[in-house]
């Protein structure tokens, strides 16, 4: 099994034309109410991690924010490019993201975490610590209940990814725990968690 299973890929690849839509009538917003106040009004440098069809990636450029994205689906690759042609989109996944070779003063990761693997997951806190910039943010969301056997949810227990996050230099600033905004997964049980995190300023 790897960090984001071929199983979890194929699935959202088979669910594609059902799941593309339902994304994109969401809002971004809502998604990212927990922690909307802190992503920056000025324009950074932003990472969407598992972008999915683009709707925040769109939504946070729209904001001014000069936006990569990756995402290993490639029917979402392919939305998200031909609804934004000038958007970098790269097919990579956590916990290696090899194609990403800069820092970020905003890192989303949202909808992504309960995809990677038990083991996988030190260096996935290692590897997102090392893409934010010294100064920036990383805003990342936990999900909590079942997920379709298609695209299995791995557990996510928020303390624990807590500890692993500060093993890796991070420190939670915020942590706001919610209801899913998607009226499927509210209907069985789905929350989230949402943590916001900063460098861990040196000792």
């Amino acid at each position: 099994m790897g960090s984001l299973t071929d199983q979890v890929v194929a699935g959202y690849e088979a669910a594609a034309d059902v799941l593309i839509p339902r994304y994109d009538g969401l809002n971004p917003t809502d998604i990212l109410h927990p922690v909307l106040d802190l992503i920056p009004q000025h324009p950074v440098a932003a990472l969407d991690i598992g972008a999915g069809p683009g709707t925040t990636a769109v939504w946070l450029a729209e904001q001014g924010h000069s936006v990569t994205a990756t995402e290993p689906c490639a029917a979402f690759r392919a939305a998200l490019s031909k609804r934004a042609p000038w958007l970098t989109a790269l097919p990579d996944r956590l916990p290696h993201l090899a194609g990403v070779r800069s820092q970020f003063d905003l890192i989303l990761v949202s909808g992504v975490w309960h995809h990677i693997v038990l083991s996988d997951r030190p260096a996935a806190w290692r590897r997102l610590s090392a893409l934010l910039h010294q100064t920036g943010l990383a805003l990342l969301s936990l999900r909590h209940g079942p997920g379709p056997t298609e695209r299995p949810a791995v557990p996510c227990d928020t303390e624990t990814e807590i500890a692993l996050a500060e093993a890796a230099g991070l420190s939670v600033t915020r942590r706001v725990d919610t209801g899913s905004v998607q009226t499927g997964n509210a209907s069985v049980g789905v929350t989230w968690t949402w943590l916001s995190l900063q460098k861990a300023a040196a000792p």
